[in-house]
């Protein structure tokens, strides 16, 4: 069994993290005390919020274990914030990324479970533009994104837009809206001048790599992988 140490206060816990989905679909984790090769319910690690998370993605519990799981889960390199925040009853719950060999690693049945239900997602085709959003979250001081799509719900079940995202550039006194009409992905920038700029695209690929187009002068430029570690990648 595969447990992980947590430290509160002078108490070390040995947790085991157990991963299912939320009838909607979405990453769920639960938390489980290790005490001799017996497990006890601990904490429920994230939380259902606001619609149909991204692959992997999941809000974390801010309520639970005194506010400490997201800093433990970047220092056990579990996940990283996507630099969504989404708030409720004046508490504000961060959403994350978790590392997908670490979570199969963690619990491999409850991963393989999880992985097969998001296999054939109609929200996979969007996949480089979450990607994008991630990225410009990292990396573009104050940049957040809201996700509202419905592309998971059944057809006719739901009046939201299959692509619907909406994200806020303060930086640079921008917002975007990124929608899918039809067969026409659309993306509106609304700036603080009161301009408004609409653009239409046919492929998907487009919409991801003109997003990122915006702000290239500020990303961070990495270096080409070396062949050993393309190698190391790849295996």
């Amino acid at each position: 069994m595969n447990t992980l140490a947590f430290t509160l206060g002078e108490h070390i816990s040995w947790l085991a993290l157990k991963i299912s989905t939320y009838p909607n679909g979405n990453l769920a984790i639960k938390i489980y005390e290790s005490d001799c090769d017996s497990l006890t319910f601990w904490e429920s690690l994230t939380v259902n919020l606001n619609g149909i998370r991204p692959d992997h993605c999941a809000f974390i519990n801010s309520k639970a274990a005194e506010g400490q799981l997201p800093a433990w889960l970047l220092e056990k390199q579990l996940a990283e914030p996507t630099g969504q925040i989404y708030e409720a009853d004046g508490i504000c719950y961060p959403e994350f990324l978790f590392q997908t060999r670490r979570l199969c690693a963690l619990d491999p049945d409850g991963h393989t479970l999880y992985t097969r239900c998001q296999k054939g997602e109609l929200g996979r085709q969007f996949e480089r533009l979450y990607i994008a959003l991630r990225r410009l979250s990292r990396e573009i001081n104050g940049f957040t994104y809201t996700d509202y799509s419905g592309w998971r719900c059944m057809e006719g079940s739901s009046a939201t837009l299959p692509l619907w995202i909406e994200a806020s550039d303060p930086a640079h006194g921008r917002q975007f809206i990124f929608t899918l009409k039809g067969p026409a992905l659309q993306t509106t920038i609304r700036c603080a001048d009161g301009t408004e700029k609409r653009y239409t695209y046919r492929r998907k690929e487009d919409i991801a790599s003109d997003l990122i187009s915006l702000f290239q002068k500020e990303l961070r430029v990495y270096p080409p992988w070396s062949e050993e570690r393309r190698k190391q990648h790849e295996t």
